[in-house]
């Protein structure tokens, strides 16, 4: 019978010398006697320890996958692809659990299509069974990262979505303006960012961090397989016409990225891993250049700084470290300017003593109504079925959502102006218009 006891100087919840307290929740792992793998290979003395089921081994479990597959689900509107998995949902799992422990797991070609607004570019949609994978792989590697990513990466982080980086960018705005006085700021943008991205130097930074922070093997190859993924090689399923895709300039097309080059837009592992990318240059601003008042959302970046000059010596350095450190470009167009002029940043324009909603937001927002009320209401009635209904209801909180984030009180009184109408769908109550008049005295 296996005994529980702690050997001499182990610590409390570990049945091994010097090995660290086992995780809560993990699964008894018991070989006796038998050259196991827990302390070295030596006898372990009829003692046992607690580990995560799949770590002696780091393998790809059921568990583990089905928890991806519901992540993958949660929130989405299912597609063919999503529904044909779910169908056989655990042979499934099980296959993609044998391709990935087996090293043969490779993705499938993407979905394409072409996003038209607010300018045309491509969106490479994995096929369901990889989204469980990203969904699978993500995670781990976020774990290693997060500690690592400095405090103003935004995009794709948990809490740091555009809300927070526009926050975020105003209170350095209020501090160099309200401190100082004047000030400027440098808001650059890298140039057709995902497709000149060079996987090769990626995955060497990527797995420089697994092999230090010990990944199994498992995922390390699946991290591998989605790195060295090439549309050239395994082509597309195109989702458009030829008329849309045409509308997409050709540098900006994935298949036209130059050889080593490019990731697809539009699943979770390439969002992660273009911020394991950019986490150099946000290194060497902070610690090398010692900007104070930095920050990233993507390939869009900002720096505020009292002194004009210093923002320009910083550019030049900007500049060169992203050529030779990790083959990036600017975009010829960099602003810096006054912030007295606004920082046009995340649909928002940022100015020191208030933000604002960005113009063409506005437009799009008033654009949308406008096409909806043209369909659907007759002199003043809504005329709609219920999934009309729903529709324009779900593209009004939208706007709202991004609306109450800046001194909007005036705009969304003038939205109601406008489309009255949509007072049958949203009362706007006296206690709704108090709420917004000091959302607008607060800002």
């Amino acid at each position: 019978m296996t005994t529980s006891g702690y050997l001499d100087g182990c610590q409390m919840g570990s049945e091994v010398r010097g090995i660290a307290s086992a995780r809560s929740g993990a699964a008894w792992v018991v070989n006796l006697n038998n050259g196991n793998t827990n302390w070295n290979n030596h006898d372990n003395l009829c003692q046992v320890r607690a580990v995560c089921a799949g770590e002696c081994h780091g393998t790809a479990t059921f568990s583990a996958l089905y928890s991806a597959w519901r992540t993958a689900r949660r929130g989405k509107k299912p597609s063919r692809d999503q529904l044909a998995f779910d169908c056989n949902a655990f042979d499934s799992i099980l296959g993609l659990e044998e391709r990935l422990n087996t090293f043969s797991w490779q993705p499938s070609p993407p979905l394409c299509f072409v996003q038209l607004t607010p300018k045309a570019r491509e969106i490479h949609a994995p096929a369901f069974a990889d989204r469980v994978v990203h969904h699978w792989l993500v995670p781990q590697l976020e774990k290693l990262y997060e500690s690592q990513f400095i405090h103003d990466s935004y995009s794709n982080r948990k809490g740091k979505g555009t809300h927070s980086a526009v926050a975020r960018l105003s209170k350095f705005v209020r501090q160099v303006a309200s401190g100082q006085g004047g000030g400027y700021y440098l808001q650059l943008d890298i140039s057709n960012a995902f497709n000149s991205l060079h996987r090769p130097t990626l995955w060497r930074m990527l797995k420089q961090q697994m092999e230090r922070g010990k990944v199994p093997e498992v995922a390390q190859r699946a991290a591998h397989a989605l790195i060295n993924h090439s549309i050239a090689r395994t082509g597309v399923v195109m989702a458009c016409s030829k008329e849309e895709h045409a509308a997409v300039p050709p540098h900006k097309r994935l298949a036209n990225s130059p050889a080593g080059c490019g990731i697809a837009i539009g699943n979770l592992s390439s969002q992660f891993f273009f911020n394991v990318y950019m986490d150099p240059l946000d290194k060497f601003v902070k610690h090398v250049l010692k900007a104070p008042r930095y920050l990233r959302y993507v390939d869009d970046f900002v720096l505020v700084h009292h002194d004009r000059d210093q923002l320009e010596r910083w550019l030049v350095q900007i500049t060169d470290f992203l050529r030779t450190e990790l083959r990036l470009e600017l975009k010829a167009e960099q602003k810096l300017r006054p912030l007295a002029d606004g920082i046009d940043f995340l649909g928002y324009v940022v100015r020191p003593t208030h933000t604002l909603v960005r113009r063409r937001v506005v437009a799009h927002c008033r654009d949308k109504l406008a096409r909806w009320e043209r369909q659907h209401v007759r002199n003043g009635e809504i005329t709609s079925n219920t999934d009309a209904l729903d529709q324009v209801i779900a593209i009004y909180a939208s706007y709202m959502g991004h609306f109450k984030h800046a001194a909007s009180y005036q705009l969304r009184q003038g939205l109601i102006g406008r489309f009255p109408w949509l007072e049958q769908l949203v009362p706007f109550s006296a206690e709704a218009s108090e709420d917004l008049r000091a959302e607008h005295n607060d800002a």
